[in-house]
C-alpha cells in the first residue's frame, strides 16, 4: 500500500512538470512560427523589405559572403572596419608590437574598401593614405572637412554619391575632406579632429548628428579608458596618422580572423537541422525570451538605453556631457579660424503598419530634438535642421531611404543633403 501512495505522490509531482514543460514547448513554437519574442517595428519593417528585395534585383549575399567571392578577383579589396563592427561601439583597441594601446579612429589606408548593402548593390570606396573614405591622398587646403557618424562616412553608396561626393561633383573641385566613420559619437569625432585636422587648413567643419543613436553613442564612448583621455587632457594624442601602417597591419588580423570564423560557422551550418532540434527541446527562444525581460528590470538604466525609449532618460546627459563635447568641437573650429555647422539628421523610417495605407513615418529618438538644438543655440554654434527641410518642407521623405522603408540615405537622399548644405554654407 506504501508503494502504491509513493507512486501516486511521484505522479502528483510529475504530472504539474510534465504540464509545464509542454506548456513551455508551445510557447517556443508560438516564437519560432510568429516570431513573437523579437517583434519590434524593425523586425516587420524587415519582413516587408525582404519582401520588396525579391521583386527588386537585389543582391543578397552577406558582407563576408560577396567579399570572399570578391576577393578571386580583387586582390587588394578590403572589408570597412566600420561595416564590420570594428570602429563602433565595441572595443576597438588592440596593443602595438611595443605594448602600446591604441584606439584607431580610421581604417585600412590606399585600399578599395567594402562597405555595405542597402540599396541592393555593395557600395565601395578608395581610402585615402590615412583609412578615410576619400579617393585621394590628402592636400593641404579644404573648403569641407565633414565629420559624423555612417551619415557623414556615406552608408550605403558608393564614394561618388554621398555627401563629400556631391558637395565635390556641386562646386566642381576637390575641395571636401571626409572624416566621418560608421558608429562615431561625439566624443569620436571630436578625437578625430584633435588626431588629424592640424594636417590641413579647413573653411568649413559640418559636423553631422544623427538623432536616432549619436547621444547613446556618446555614453558609451565616456567609458573607454582611451576616448576619455581626449577630454581630461587637452594635449592628448594617440599621434595616430604616423602609426597608419601598424593600424593597417593590426586590422588585416582582425579581417583574417572575421573571416575565418565566419569560413568556420558556415561549417557549422551543416550540423545546423540537429542543433536546432536540441535548441527547441531545450527551450532555446523561450529561456532567451525570460532572460531579456529580467534584464529590462535588473537593468533599467541600459535598457533604456538600448531600447528606442519615449522616456527622455538622456535629458541632463544632454546639457551637460553632449553640451561640453560639442563645446569643445567648436572650440578646435575656432582656434583653425574655421566655421563650424552643425546638422541635425532625423532618423525615421516607414510605420509598417501603414505599408498598404496612407503611408505614415515614425522618427527614432525625436524625444530629444528641442533639447539639442537649445544646446547648440547656446553654443552660438549654427544649425542647419535637417528635421525641418526633410520632414516637414519635403513632400517626400521616405523617397530619400532605400526601397521608402528605412536605413541611411538613398543616392537621392545624399544629393539632396549636399544641395542644402552647400546652399546653407555659401549664404551665411
Amino acid at each position: 500500500m506504501s508503494l502504491f501512495f509513493k507512486k501516486i505522490k511521484i505522479l502528483n509531482i510529475l504530472v504539474p512538470i510534465i504540464s509545464i514543460y509542454f506548456a513551455l514547448i508551445l510557447i517556443e513554437l508560438l516564437f519560432i512560427l510568429t516570431d513573437l519574442d523579437k517583434k519590434n517595428n524593425m523586425t516587420e519593417i524587415n519582413k516587408l523589405l525582404d519582401e520588396k528585395k525579391k521583386n527588386e534585383n537585389f543582391d543578397n549575399r552577406n558582407l563576408i559572403e560577396f567579399y570572399l567571392n570578391l576577393k578571386k578577383t580583387e586582390q587588394n579589396i578590403k572589408l570597412s572596419t566600420t561595416s564590420t563592427g570594428y570602429n563602433t561601439h565595441l572595443d576597438s583597441s588592440f596593443k602595438l608590437k611595443d605594448g602600446l594601446k591604441v584606439f584607431p579612429l580610421s581604417g585600412i589606408s590606399n585600399s578599395n574598401t567594402l562597405l555595405c548593402n542597402e540599396n541592393g548593390y555593395f557600395a565601395k570606396y578608395t581610402s585615402d593614405n590615412y583609412g578615410f573614405n576619400n579617393p585621394t591622398n590628402w592636400k593641404s587646403k579644404y573648403d569641407y572637412v565633414i565629420i559624423g557618424d555612417s551619415f557623414a562616412e556615406g552608408f550605403c553608396v558608393n564614394e561618388n554619391d554621398n555627401i563629400a561626393g556631391n558637395l565635390k561633383k556641386l562646386t566642381k573641385k576637390e575641395n571636401v575632406l571626409n572624416l566621418g566613420r560608421g558608429g562615431n559619437g561625439p566624443l569620436k569625432n571630436y578625437a578625430i579632429l584633435r588626431e588629424y585636422i592640424d594636417l590641413v587648413d579647413v573653411k568649413n567643419i559640418i559636423y553631422i548628428h544623427t538623432s536616432g543613436n549619436d547621444i547613446q553613442d556618446l555614453f558609451s564612448e565616456l567609458n573607454d579608458e582611451i576616448l576619455i583621455k581626449y577630454i581630461l587632457d587637452k594635449n592628448f594624442k594617440q599621434n595616430l596618422a604616423e602609426l597608419q601602417f601598424l593600424v593597417d597591419e593590426q586590422f588585416e588580423k582582425k579581417f583574417l580572423d572575421l573571416v575565418l570564423r565566419y569560413k568556420n560557422f558556415e561549417n557549422e551550418n551543416i550540423n545546423n537541422k540537429k542543433k536546432s532540434f536540441i535548441k527547441f527541446f531545450k527551450l532555446h527562444r523561450t529561456i532567451r525570451f525570460k532572460n531579456k525581460i529580467l534584464r529590462s528590470f535588473t537593468n533599467k538604466e541600459m535598457s533604456q538605453i538600448s531600447s528606442f525609449s519615449t522616456e527622455n532618460v538622456f535629458d541632463d546627459f544632454i546639457n551637460k556631457e553632449f553640451k561640453f563635447i560639442i563645446g569643445l568641437i567648436n572650440d578646435v573650429s575656432l582656434k583653425k579660424n574655421a566655421n563650424f555647422y552643425f546638422v541635425y539628421v532625423p532618423s525615421y523610417y516607414l510605420d509598417p503598419k501603414t505599408i498598404d495605407k496612407k503611408e505614415k513615418i515614425k522618427v527614432k529618438k525625436d524625444q530629444y530634438y528641442e533639447n539639442i538644438i537649445k544646446v547648440v543655440n547656446d553654443l552660438n554654434i549654427p544649425i542647419i535642421d535637417l528635421k525641418k527641410i526633410l520632414l516637414e518642407e519635403n513632400a517626400d521623405p521616405l523617397s530619400l531611404l532605400p526601397f521608402r522603408f528605412y536605413g541611411h540615405f538613398n543616392e537621392k537622399g545624399y544629393e539632396l543633403i549636399a544641395n542644402i548644405l552647400l546652399r546653407e554654407t555659401s549664404s551665411r
